[in-house]
Parts: C-alpha cells; structure tokens; sequence
C-alpha cells in the first residue's frame, strides 16, 4: 500500500477537521489515521470481512434506536 503525500493547506484542513469521511464529486472517502501501514497481503482476513460488513444489510437508525442499543 502506497502513501500519498498531502501538502495543499485545503486539503490538510478538511482531513484534520474531525468528519469522518470527505467528498470528491459524488464519491465518498472514509478518513481514519493509522500509525503504520504494513506490506500488503496482512490485512485481507479485515478486508474481507469490512467487504462483507459493507455489503450486508445496513439500516440507517435513528437516534432513538441507537440511544436505545447504548442503554441510555
């Protein structure tokens, strides 16, 4: 997996802003630090299994169902 280097200030702002996910167009990309990336091939259990999570049955809930699952 290959880095990309950001130096746009712009472009630097929006990542450290705190949102989860920034939008190019009408694609969405998920933001999440690490803090090292190792050689390819050791994440492909956690690949396919986010693939399937992603891919699943997802329903949106409200804040009252989700309130509800944190016992509050």
């Amino acid at each position: 997996m290959k880095a990309i280097k950001i130096e746009n200030r712009d472009i630097i702002n929006a990542i450290t802003s705190g949102d989860s996910y920034i939008e190019i167009d009408s694609r969405k990309f998920m933001l999440f630090e690490v803090e090292q990336v190792p050689s390819s091939g050791i994440y492909e259990e956690e690949k396919k299994f986010l693939l399937e999570a992603l891919e699943g049955d997802n329903p949106i809930l409200s804040d009252a169902d989700v309130d509800k699952m944190l016992g509050l």
